[in-house]
């Protein structure tokens, strides 16, 4: 029996980060469930009291959910502006519904994008649905061929256990991916459901794709061989991965990793500064009396009381300081270094911005950021740009490369574009050295011209515009045929 459920090395040692940073992400009341980003001061002591001591210490500390932020800013950067999607017709429908669960295209690689900050890795499976004929038919009716669709499906970095990579003809190709799904089973009565592993292997067995899936009801597996709308098999597995470096195969670096980890770090920092302001800031009483043990326990029958609402009898040479310890300054000095350190890293959302600092030099600070949020936004549009060729394989049969475009945004900070610069990006039009289309699109990425408003649509709104005035050929009258061939 085959062994489905196998993990590859490299899984299993790039699990334990990928968890810490999705667990930072989510917040404080999901990292307070592990206790091992708080260890427990004394864990050789297992008592009930030491154990609800750590509870409280736990309760305490603050988790100041830096990593998340800088996720929120990350995201918002990439997706300030929609991106550019250009879709044959017969694929159109992927807009609206990518997955067959109703997830926009631009909403699925929001997903993807926030898993790549989060892993660095990350695939998209392009599937056909199976459909059953009734008993007899051989061959799918219009109405049935109408509905059956092909879907992009997204896979966080968790769910890919296995791969495998081999040369082929002298190049190296995807020939194995497992994918762990979790399936739900519903009960008789519909209000319960049970949770089960079921493994999809997809395959490239003699040069045909072949995809199969594995479980406990099913260890032998159930085989399906995809084909094209020509009824052909595919010569490549249907499955493309994305991450932050490249988009192979190989595991790359979580990008949010080093955040979270001292992200983490500060928490435990903020576990000892508020551990030792519970403990050192309540004022502890100390008292020297003449007298004996058992009398001063007869005169002080329910102990000393901390208040002004009642004396207490010390004796004719008794004395009484109340002592309360200064703050320690080292932890807190921690904390600082912590915080700091995160800015460093990236986490530029908790940052407060200085007014007298220019444009550009905010550009040149976030630079480093930037260039590795620049190659994920490209990485993913790349992957989901062959996912949608394969979509149109299984749709169309022929793939349209040249009508298909899709690119996310990769202008992460407004472009002022002043009167001066439009009229020398007009100028270079003129002059032949630049397209139309990229005086356009120059002016879609400055804010001048809205980004979801394409040249056809510009063409439609001027035929119906009365013709503007003025000669083509002045260099210096930017309204002479901006949009005329």
């Amino acid at each position: 029996m085959p062994n489905f459920s196998a993990k590859r090395q490299e899984y299993d040692d790039a699990l334990p980060g990928w968890q810490l940073v999705k667990r930072c992400v989510a917040g404080p009341r999901e990292v307070r469930k592990y206790n091992e980003y708080l260890p427990m001061p004394d864990p050789l002591n297992q008592t009930p009291e030491n154990i609800a001591r750590y509870e409280q210490l736990k309760k305490r500390a603050m988790f100041l959910n830096v990593t998340g932020r800088t996720r929120t800013g990350l995201m918002g950067a990439v997706f300030r502006k929609t991106a550019e999607v250009e879709l044959p017709s017969g694929v159109e429908y992927l807009l609206e519904n990518v997955s067959g669960d109703g997830a926009s295209l631009e909403q699925l690689c929001k997903e993807a994008t926030g898993e790549c900050l989060d892993t660095g890795r990350g695939g998209f499976l392009v599937d056909y649905p199976k459909v059953q004929l009734p008993e007899g038919q051989t061959a799918l009716t219009v109405a049935q061929a109408a509905n059956a669709r092909a879907y992009v499906h997204f896979y966080p970095a968790e769910s890919i256990v296995n791969w495998r990579e081999d040369v082929i003809d002298g190049v190296k190709r995807l020939t194995l991916v497992v994918l762990l799904e979790k399936i739900n089973e519903a009960t008789e009565d519909g209000f319960e459901f049970t949770a089960k592993d079921q493994y999809r292997a997809l395959m490239l067995i003699d040069g045909k794709y072949v995809q199969r899936v594995y479980s406990e009801d099913t260890p032998g597996g159930v085989e399906t061989i995809p084909t094209d709308k020509t009824g052909n098999t595919f010569d490549h597995i249907l499955f493309h991965f994305f991450g932050s470096h490249n988009n192979d195969a190989s595991i790359d670096k979580a990008p949010l990793e080093d955040l979270a980890e001292v992200n983490i770090l500060h928490y435990g920092n903020s576990a000892t500064v508020e551990e030792s302001g519970f403990i050192s800031s309540q004022p502890t009483l100390f008292i020297t009396t003449d007298i004996q043990p058992d009398e001063f326990a007869r005169l002080n029958p329910n102990g000393m009381h901390i208040g002004s609402r009642r004396g207490h009898n010390l004796g004719k040479s008794g004395n009484a300081i109340m002592l309360q310890a200064n703050e320690t300054q080292l932890a807190r000095e921690l904390m600082k270094d912590k915080e700091e350190q995160m800015l460093m890293i990236g986490a530029r959302i908790v940052q407060q911005g200085n007014g007298a600092e220019t444009a550009e030099a905010v550009r040149i600070r976030y630079s480093s950021d930037n260039s590795v949020l620049g190659t994920i936004a490209g990485n993913v549009s790349e992957a989901m740009r062959l996912a949608l060729f394969d979509a149109q394989r299984f749709m169309m049969g022929a793939v349209d490369e040249t009508g298909t475009v899709f690119w996310l945004n990769q202008e992460f900070f407004d472009q002022v574009m002043d009167a001066q610069a439009i009229l020398a990006q007009v100028q270079l039009w003129q002059q032949g050295i630049i397209a139309k289309k990229d005086l356009r699109t120059n002016l879609r990425q400055a804010g001048v011209l809205e980004s979801d408003r394409t040249d056809d649509d510009i063409d439609a709104d001027r035929e119906a515009d009365a013709p503007v005035l003025g000669s083509e050929d002045d260099p210096n009258n930017p309204q002479g045929g901006v949009g005329d061939e």
